[in-house]
């Protein structure tokens, strides 16, 4: 006696398109979701304050110093790393249009004196308004 055999092999593919769709949805959620943090290069934590804040145009040059005492100047989103002692040479290469105000941006973790040292350097060359930058709580 021959036994036939019915079941005929079955192609046993799974299909690539659904899970595309599935990838293309949870990129697009990821992207929503996503803050953006443009500090994040310079792993620093700003301080926050509960202080009222004026609006004012936009610093277009900044001096960014993180927690271990490397310092950069950030103009627009060109950022270079610099030192303490190059800061006077770094301003003198600067338009004067973006001299009249820079933003010091500081970890909060460092000492004090280093942010006064960053700033009287900014002084002592002729800068008029020096901006602290700090966060606002959200309460």
């Amino acid at each position: 006696m021959k036994f036939v055999n019915r079941r005929s092999k079955q192609n046993t593919e799974i299909s690539m398109l659904n899970l595309i769709d599935v990838i293309f949805m949870l990129l697009i959620f990821f992207m929503i979701a996503t803050t953006f943090n443009k500090y994040s290069q310079f792993q620093l934590s700003i301080p926050k304050s509960d202080a009222k804040f004026d609006e004012k145009e936009e610093t277009r040059a900044e001096i960014v110093v993180d927690r271990n005492r490397n310092y950069y100047i950030k103009i627009g989103d060109n950022v270079k790393q610099i030192s303490l002692e190059s800061i006077p040479a770094e301003l003198a290469k600067l338009p004067k249009e973006l001299l009249g105000n820079i933003t010091v941006t500081a970890d909060e973790h460092l000492e004090y004196g280093i942010i006064v040292e960053t700033m009287a350097k900014l002084k002592n060359n002729n800068i008029k308004n020096i901006n602290l930058n700090i966060q606002k709580n959200n309460k």
